[in-house]
């Protein structure tokens, strides 16, 4: 599956944790079961591997869903601002269900987990 969104404003949670997002705006009619996903990710002419988020964020109280992904060995040169960018995403795997965690140390520990996971299907 592949999909064409833009960057959105997020809460600004993904940073202090040592995964800062891009969030995205969920496009009509998208149809996606929520989880934890390994992306390619383009961005005008430049290609990165990442960790797609879609569906509700349990750990920290959100029903409603978000769609965002995090780049996986990426510097901030890598990538300038993403206002007004079209942002293409290609769904390589479904890895898990999104899990509440009790604590945020614990979703940080899942997502390295999930890094690694990634990092081993490219």
């Amino acid at each position: 599956m592949q999909f064409e969104s833009t960057h959105i404003k997020g809460k600004g949670r993904g940073k202090p944790m040592g995964f800062p997002t891009i969030n995205l705006k969920i496009p009509d009619n998208f149809v996606l079961k929520n989880g934890i996903y390994a992306v390619k990710v383009k961005i005008e002419k430049k290609v990165f591997k990442g960790a797609l988020h879609y569906g509700p964020v349990p750990t920290f109280g959100e029903l409603q869903k978000s769609l965002e992904v995090y780049l996986i060995d990426v510097t901030n040169n890598d990538i300038e601002d993403l206002e007004g960018k079209l942002i293409r995403v290609e769904v390589i795997k479904f890895l898990r269900d999104v899990i509440k965690f009790k604590l945020v140390e614990d979703l940080v520990k899942q997502i390295e987990k999930d890094v690694k996971v990634i990092g081993s299907i490219f």
